[in-house]
């Protein structure tokens, strides 16, 4: 098939990879290539020159913006993304695609929708964004295209303006994310962006509680709260081991003893779930967003959202839990081929114009 992908602006499509949407639209690219597929990545001109990229601004716009004004201007960032996509989606009207895949966050390719060749395909990869909801709510989901989401929280979520979506869960690389021969260390690791939302803190005090010192993984995404509420926290036998490559996260994944996942957020999937049980790490986590759907008590403890002390305790119940069982969950129901396979299908059934509201997760 020839297969268009949308990709979203805010950061570059390319390694150290900011988030989750960055990794997965860089891997999920790659995916459809080594299938075969004719594929095109729009998106910012800094990304991976080594993806079939056509480049729809010249960078990434949150970095772009800081550079410029020396901080995030919300304006100026939606001024252009804006033109940047209704120039691309006036280019798709005439082009000659099966599939046009949507992965930006942004309202405008829907607006754009009924005048593309064939029917436009979002993933829902946010929880319900003020923008995108009242473009819905203006034009009428089926004026819009067809929906797919990550997760069946985060379809809840965008129920009321979107009853019928498929559901097709994330998934990771299998192959690449794998339990090391060394052997697990009696350290916990929490790895991601670093800011309020991701309760950083949070989990420094849960570990606290259980015992075990904390390895912190990843980029400062807020300067004040990293300063202010995690270095504080932060004990002689704690590390923050910076932003690192997937490469020596996998590692750091795989000698841990537990994972600690601490959203202050309803998370619409959480990849660092799927990635540590690949890597045969178990994970404590909040009850939020996606995560009852992703940890059972065969892999990981959920404690109630926020609670400091219950996490600790998941904590501790985690360290008891073979990896090779958190291994063999995420190959059968996590894995990247799994979630391809799915899209595949999608995107046949979209080719014959039948739209099925749910794929088996």
């Amino acid at each position: 098939m020839k297969i268009g992908i949308i990709g979203h602006l805010k950061f570059p499509i390319a390694k150290p990879f900011a988030g989750g949407l960055e990794a997965f639209t860089h891997a999920y690219t790659r995916a459809l290539q080594l299938r075969g597929h004719d594929v095109t990545l729009f998106a910012s001109g800094d990304s991976d020159r080594e993806l079939p990229l056509r480049s729809i601004t010249p960078a990434a716009t949150i970095p772009e913006s800081q550079s410029r004004t020396g901080r995030v201007c919300h304006e100026w960032i939606e001024g252009v993304e804006d033109e940047a996509y209704a120039s691309l989606m006036s280019d798709l009207s005439t082009s000659d695609f099966d599939v046009i895949h949507n992965h930006s966050l942004s309202p405008i390719p829907l607006r754009f929708a009924e005048l593309l060749p064939s029917r436009l395909l979002t993933t829902l990869h946010a929880p319900v964004l003020p923008r995108m909801a009242s473009e819905i709510d203006v034009r009428g989901p089926e004026h819009c295209g067809h929906f797919v989401n990550i997760s069946k929280a985060n379809a809840n979520a965008w129920r009321r303006l979107l009853p019928s979506q498929t559901i097709i869960r994330n998934g990771v690389d299998t192959n690449f994310w794998v339990r090391c021969q060394a052997p697990k260390k009696h350290r916990a690791i929490w790895f991601g962006r670093i800011l309020p939302d991701k309760g950083t803190h949070l989990a420094l005090r849960a570990a606290h509680r259980a015992g075990i010192p904390l390895d912190v993984v990843g980029p400062i995404s807020d300067e004040d709260y990293f300063h202010s509420e995690v270095m504080p926290l932060m004990q002689a036998e704690d590390r923050y081991l910076g932003h690192r490559t997937h490469e020596e996260l996998c590692g750091l994944i795989s000698q841990s003893a537990v994972t600690i996942v601490s959203p202050c957020w309803d998370e619409p999937f959480g990849l660092v779930v799927a990635e540590s049980l690949a890597c045969g790490t178990p994970v404590a986590a909040f009850r939020r967003g996606a995560m009852p759907e992703l940890i059972s008590p065969s892999t990981g403890r959920l404690a109630s959202p926020g609670n400091v002390r219950q996490l600790a305790r998941a904590i501790t119940y985690c360290m008891d839990l073979p990896g090779e069982v958190c291994r063999r969950v995420a190959q059968e129901h996590l894995s990247f081929d799994r979630m391809v396979d799915q899209y595949e299908a999608l995107y046949k059934s979209q080719m014959g114009s039948v739209f099925p509201t749910e794929v088996a997760a």
